[in-house]
């Protein structure tokens, strides 16, 4: 999982999410967070992704199962250092 400051955020959460419009998509952040995500795929045709009307009714139930969810905080690509990511990823 890619766990270094300013990427996904300092703090290891389960799943973080990202309102694209019309869609919700669901990020792993965390070994448990990979196991809920690929329950959500079961029932999202692969895409961790559901209607933004029904997101918090999803979030509600990732929580309510336990799990940490929060809302993704917006980076600038700027700051990301593009070195640190590969070797996070191991793509050296």
């Amino acid at each position: 999982m890619l766990s270094f400051p300013g990427f996904l955020g300092a703090i290891m959460h389960d799943l973080q999410y990202i309102n694209q419009g019309l869609f919700t998509c669901f990020v792993p952040t965390s070994k448990a967070g990979e196991q809920a995500w690929n329950e959500l795929a079961t029932i999202t045709d692969g895409t961790g992704k559901v209607l933004t009307v029904q997101a918090q009714e999803y979030i509600y139930q990732l929580r309510k199962a336990g799990y940490n969810v929060v809302k993704a905080k917006r980076i600038d690509p700027a700051t990301i250092d593009a070195d640190a990511l590969l070797k996070e990823l191991e793509i050296e």
